[in-house]
């Protein structure tokens, strides 16, 4: 079972660079690496991918590529995750039906279904989009957050 959440920061630090951005008009790529960092609860069958830094995980920039990777899973290929910023990387490996999980960063791996990578890669994004809407307005009027929208 994945279990992904995560915690948006308010650490003036962390915000310095989003308060400068108009997220009416901002590029997905500046939306994902200058904007909502936060930490990143993920676990697997109870092996823990998290990453808790106080901020430093651009949490739409984690949404968008884990959804990538579950798209890459439905057609059939392994995947990556990649964390702006940072030289962590989480690794989805398909056989069969089947899909192991592991990273750079911490010991251990595990095994969850194919659809299930799919699904929840797809939820989080949603789940991430409307979190973030409903916290800056502004974003419903962003051209290149409403395409998202359809990706999910």
């Amino acid at each position: 079972m994945i279990r992904a959440d995560y915690a948006l920061s308010d650490n003036p630090v962390v915000l310095r660079e989003q308060v400068r951005v108009n997220l009416r008009k901002a590029d997905l790529l500046t939306l994902c690496y200058s904007c909502f960092g936060g930490d990143l609860r993920l676990t697997v069958n109870e092996v823990d991918f998290s990453i808790v830094t106080g901020g430093g995980v651009q949490i739409l920039d984690f949404a968008v590529e884990f959804y990538t990777a579950g798209r890459a899973i439905a057609s059939g290929k392994n995947a990556k995750i990649e964390f702006a910023g940072m030289a962590d990387e989480i690794y989805l490996v398909l056989s069969g039906a089947a899909v192991t999980v592991s990273c750079s960063y911490a010991d251990g791996d595990a095994q969850i279904p194919k659809e299930e990578v799919v699904a929840v890669s797809r939820e989080f994004l949603r789940k991430v989009l409307a979190d973030l809407e409903s916290r800056y307005p502004d974003l419903k009027k962003n051209e290149n957050v409403k395409k998202m929208h359809y990706w999910a």
